[in-house]
């Protein structure tokens, strides 16, 4: 009879906790969301990597984000291939230093370290250096003058355009007309360039547009493979211990080989080209190069985790 008693009691007390105790205390769920458009707010909401999500020092996983870095070796020049995956459009970002019309410049450390980036490359820093081309971060266009050249050559940049679908669209010397005829919805707007493949199809006969076209040296770019699915490729330049560099032409041949590539454009280089990523617990470090030589710079493009327990 007791024992009777006893077991009533017991049943008696459990019902009565699942009745008070919310049923979120009891399971804590996760999901994927959208992460803020604005480049502020997106700063000020950001999650940060999950420590525990780190497979090696060289990749990253979890339920919305995908990075594998993988190095190599091609025509006497080392390269690092970072191999990104995301759930959505919102995950693939960019932010700058200051203000706009105010900029400074920062290590690319401490700019992924700010933006809680898994991973992050250098963009290329034109809010800063000159008042032509095409500028917009997170949705917010800075500035619209395609039109405007830096001498009387009449040469314009190539526009890379990261629309609302996390999509990569080029345009080719663009001018303010090509720009405004966009049909989607642009979030990033990069004028650095030239597109190294446009379309599915490798481009050639680069025209020097202060990117040392014909000099071999450090490469960036990114290039989408397939929906959500990018690569960041970097190569060496002859500063680094036992590289040569590549010019363009031998850049856009190189980032060509890779199967899928749609759209690749070329990013700033040299000295102030950044591969940014934390390698298990430990803080954020520059990966790419050997060359102790490394410069601050205006903003970077990154990709963040955007899962949330």
């Amino acid at each position: 009879m007791k024992n009777v008693i006893r077991t009533a009691v017991l049943l008696l007390l459990l019902l009565s906790l699942l009745v008070l105790v919310p049923s979120g205390a009891i399971v804590a769920e996760a999901e994927i969301i959208e992460l803020p458009l604005d480049m502020k707010e997106g700063i000020k909401k950001a999650i940060a990597p999950y420590a525990d999500k780190y497979l090696s020092d060289w990749e990253y996983e979890d339920p919305s984000l995908h990075v594998k870095i993988e190095p190599g070796r091609v025509n006497d020049t080392n390269y690092l291939i970072a191999r990104v995956t995301i759930a959505n459009a919102s995950q693939i970002r960019s932010m700058f230093t200051g203000t706009y019309g105010s900029p400074s410049e920062e290590w690319g450390t401490t700019l992924a370290k700010n933006a809680k980036a898994v991973l992050a490359i250098s963009g290329d820093s034109f809010h800063k250096h000159s008042n032509i081309g095409y500028v917009a971060k997170q949705g917010k266009v800075y500035r619209t003058k395609c039109d405007r050249t830096e001498d009387k050559s009449g040469l314009r940049y190539d526009v890379l355009l990261i629309d609302d679908q996390g999509d990569l669209h080029i345009l080719p010397q663009a001018t303010n007309a090509d720009v405004e005829a966009f049909p989607g919805t642009v979030v990033n707007g990069f004028t650095f360039g030239p597109g190294l493949v446009i379309d599915g199809v490798k481009q050639t006969g680069f025209v020097n547009m202060n990117n040392a076209s014909d000099k071999p040296a450090q490469r960036m770019c990114i290039a989408q493979v397939g929906p959500l699915e990018y690569l960041c490729i970097y190569t060496e330049g002859p500063e680094d211990d036992g590289s040569v560099g590549m010019t363009l032409e031998q850049f856009a041949d190189f980032v060509y080989s890779f199967e899928g590539v749609q759209n690749a454009y070329n990013l700033d280089g040299g000295v102030t080209t950044w591969m940014v990523f934390k390698q298990g617990t430990n803080s954020y470090a520059k990966i790419n190069g050997t060359n102790p030589k490394k410069r601050p710079i205006a903003d970077i493009l990154y990709f963040a985790t955007a899962w949330q327990e």
